[in-house]
């Protein structure tokens, strides 16, 4: 029928300027700099929550990246590849379900206990200086759980 466009038709590619591996370091990044926040942090505080919170999502981010890419090699048969890979990041899927099972559960010990396993996948991850002062984690904890301030007045 002449007039009628479905998305397909009218929307071109999306081409991504930034390359995947970049994007997994500035979230390792922030990971290592949210770690070392929470070191320095009082056990339970908002603040540590936060940081729970944020890792989690870098976590689900990393592994959902990871996994793009071993796809994309798997497209062009360099199976070998993509399974090795995916080896190497499997690490972020576990510990992101351990952290995700903790933080749903409440259980801010076992979520601690996962931030610092994961540290142990982050010690030689270095933040550059000028990120030192910046808290990407803040706010973290209310959007995962659906918070905004609209929502705690009404209750």
């Amino acid at each position: 029928m002449a007039g009628t466009y479905t998305p397909a038709d009218i929307m071109s590619r999306v081409i991504r300027i930034q390359a995947a591996h970049r994007g997994r370091q500035q979230i390792l990044q922030a990971m290592a700099l949210a770690i070392r926040a929470a070191a320095s942090s009082q056990t339970g505080s908002p603040d540590e929550r936060d940081i729970l919170a944020f890792l989690e999502a870098c976590l689900a981010e990393l592994s959902r990246s990871a996994d793009e890419t071993a796809t994309a090699w798997e497209k062009r048969s360099y199976w070998l590849k993509a399974d090795r890979f995916r080896q190497d990041w499997l690490w972020t899927e576990t510990i992101g379900r351990c952290l995700r099972q903790a933080l749903t559960a409440a259980d801010f010990e076992r979520a601690r206990t996962c931030g610092m396993e994961l540290a142990t996948h982050l010690h030689h991850v270095r933040a550059p200086a000028s990120r030192l002062q910046s808290r990407p984690w803040a706010g973290a904890w209310e959007k995962r759980n659906g918070y905004s301030k609209a929502t705690e007045a009404a209750c």
